[in-house]
């Protein structure tokens, strides 16, 4: 019989599917503008890869983070081609980009086929 906390078992079981991948991480904040990184865009590294940090226009506080596809090679050319570059922050607002991010969502379903989460299919 298989181990319960084999890795596979669990994910299988759908006992990982709820858990964030970077639940036991402590994400790295980076900003453009590290001296007022409110004015600035704000980048979040784990080791499942770079997202940014996206406020809603709208003022409400609202904050998404988006997935980036690229290495952190391609995301400091990225913004080097637009004369910005990224600084790590170790601060008060990294303390709270932090905590912002370790309460998101996954921003992905899982496969259907290992969801216990129902699927609207409606059009």
């Amino acid at each position: 019989m298989p181990d319960s906390d084999d890795e596979e078992t669990q994910i299988l079981s759908g006992d990982m599917l709820e858990a964030k991948l970077w639940e036991n991480e402590d994400p790295r904040i980076f900003s453009t503008n590290p001296d007022d990184p409110d004015e600035g865009r704000t980048f979040i590294w784990v080791s499942t890869g770079w997202f940014e940090r996206i406020e809603a226009e709208d003022g409400d506080g609202a904050v998404d983070f988006s997935p980036l596809s690229m290495d952190e090679h391609a995301l400091r050319q990225w913004l080097s081609e637009q004369n910005l570059e990224i600084t790590e922050l170790d601060d008060e607002y990294a303390v709270d980009v932090r905590e912002e991010f370790m309460a998101e969502d996954p921003l992905y379903m899982e496969a259907p086929e290992l969801s216990n989460q129902e699927v609207d299919t409606r059009p």
